[in-house]
């Protein structure tokens, strides 16, 4: 579909062009199914470009344009001929330049940091120095485990290349050739989306807790919250667990987040986005303490919840950094990894992210992903669509797949939490609600964390058959998996 892009782009203009300089002879008629046929064909083919809708849209905005303005030109002066065949000649010079615009696209499409644009994995016992000399660019091991031992994180060395794509070329090339390397990916950035702060569906049910926010908080009214919390009140935690929000950092003086909150390094500890602090608030807010929201944790004996800071201040960062607060998270001794973030991804992206992912689980760690903002398959996302993760899509208020949700259909292990305006706390004690598959991911995450504090033992797969067999089937359960049910999930580990 993506090769036959410019083919139908030259066919729309073309028959248009042509039913326009014919309209009033009957061989004008012909040219009009075509038209239509190939508008719907290039529309189809434009939504399936393996590329960002932010990179691609403004390429599909001159196309129309191109189109209407030739048409419009064609029509005016249908009189004369010439005016046909310079149309004509204008839109083949449009196709064969529109061709080149995408052969000269970087490659891969997806961002990559600018310092350290790739990741290589090297053999066991490789020396690193040696490579490092090999190589003539600037580079450096990437990754610090702890535990060396359990991972091959350790081997990976992070490569500051040329900015020209030729000599990257070149260099990616000679790497492939290196017996000593065992895998090579790029190194991506990662970029949240702008979210826009929302006014929320108001609760009228009484959810048994005395935080003012409550009202706001629909999605605590869809997964029961007030029965959740009474099917805890005879169950003791073994362990108070650990959620690690990896993000934009939180405000960790929150004034109903600071009494969940543990700090592991205080350049963690505050947040100059929101997004961070929005997610800590949903996965793990202190309830009952008659200030904000309240979380699926009753008080604070279950979960507590920390945060490593992986994305700047603008919402950005690299797919080296992530794994970088993956790796400090597990070390730490988190016991869940939420992670609201991601993004588009080459195939072989995901060999670092899959080896982190191991890493987390050998040292007791489930990773929680976000599907999603895009509304195409998570397939295509990273670190969604990396074995091992528990990937959440988002649901609205009637339960139905939020509108800009991934669908989850070609992923492992997958659920769905709601994720359309969610109100939870900001920065400086401030509340506010936001809408993405980041709010759904802390829902899931908090959730996660009770499960864990009750039985610590609890293994990533152990964990998704409780939360899908005992999920609410909805009408779109096929794109995004089951909604959550924390009751039905608590009382299936505790009977």
């Amino acid at each position: 579909m993506v090769d036959s892009y410019p083919i139908l782009f030259f066919a729309a203009a073309s028959a248009l062009i042509l039913w326009q300089f014919f309209s009033e002879k009957a061989i004008g008629k012909l040219f009009a199914p075509i038209f239509y046929l190939s508008i719907i064909a290039f529309a189809v083919s434009f939504y399936w470009q393996p590329s960002a809708m932010e990179s691609k849209a403004p390429k599909l905005i001159l196309q129309l344009l191109f189109i209407g303005f030739t048409s419009l030109l064609t029509k005016q002066f249908k009189d004369k001929p010439l005016v046909l065949l310079f149309s004509l000649a204008l839109t083949v010079l449009a196709t064969i330049l529109f061709v080149k615009w995408d052969s000269n696209r970087e490659e891969p499409f997806i961002p990559l940091s600018q310092n350290g644009e790739i990741l290589i994995e090297l053999k066991e016992g490789v020396e690193v120095e040696s490579i490092i000399a090999k190589l003539n660019v600037p580079a450096a091991r990437a990754f610090f485990p702890v535990d060396e031992a359990t991972t091959t994180l350790d081997n990976y060395l992070i490569v500051d290349a040329p900015n020209e794509k030729v000599k990257m070329d070149l260099l990616i090339d000679q790497i492939k050739k290196m017996k000593e390397v065992n895998h090579i990916e790029f190194n991506e950035l990662v970029k949240l989306p702008n979210e826009e702060a929302k006014t929320t569906k108001r609760v009228d049910k009484n959810l048994g807790v005395n935080d003012p926010g409550v009202k706001e908080q629909w999605g605590l009214e869809k997964l029961d919250l007030q029965e959740f919390h009474a099917s805890l009140k005879n169950i003791k935690p073994k362990k108070k667990a650990l959620i690690a929000i990896l993000d934009t950092g939180v405000d960790a003086k929150h004034e109903d987040l600071k009494g969940n909150f543990k700090s592991i390094n205080r350049k963690h500890d505050k947040d100059t986005h929101r997004h961070g602090t929005h997610c800590a608030g949903i996965a793990a807010a202190v309830t009952n303490n008659k200030k904000g929201i309240a979380s699926l944790s009753p008080n604070g004996k279950y979960v507590e919840v920390t945060s490593i800071k992986v994305l700047s201040g603008f919402g950005g960062g690299s797919q080296s950094g992530i794994i970088k607060g993956m790796l400090e998270a597990a070390d730490a001794g988190a016991d869940v990894i939420s992670m609201s973030l991601g993004g588009r991804t080459n195939d072989n992206a995901v060999k670092a992210y899959t080896d982190a992912v191991k890493y987390c689980n050998k040292k007791g760690a489930i990773v929680v992903v976000a599907a999603g903002n895009s509304n195409i398959n998570a397939k295509l996302f990273a670190p969604a669509n990396t074995p091992g993760v528990i990937t959440v899509s988002a649901v609205d208020q009637n339960l139905k797949k939020a509108k800009f949700s991934n669908t989850t259909q070609d992923i492992e292990m997958a659920v769905s939490a709601p994720g359309v305006e969610i109100y939870s706390t900001l920065p400086n004690n401030k509340y506010g609600a936001l809408s993405g598959t980041s709010m759904s991911t802390p829902y899931v995450a908090g959730l996660v964390g009770i499960l864990k504090s009750i039985n610590p033992d609890l293994t990533t797969q152990q964990v998704f058959a409780i939360l899908n067999t005992n999920g609410q089937t909805t009408q779109d359960e096929n794109k995004v998996g089951r909604l959550i049910q924390p009751k039905k999930a608590i009382e299936s580990i505790s009977r």
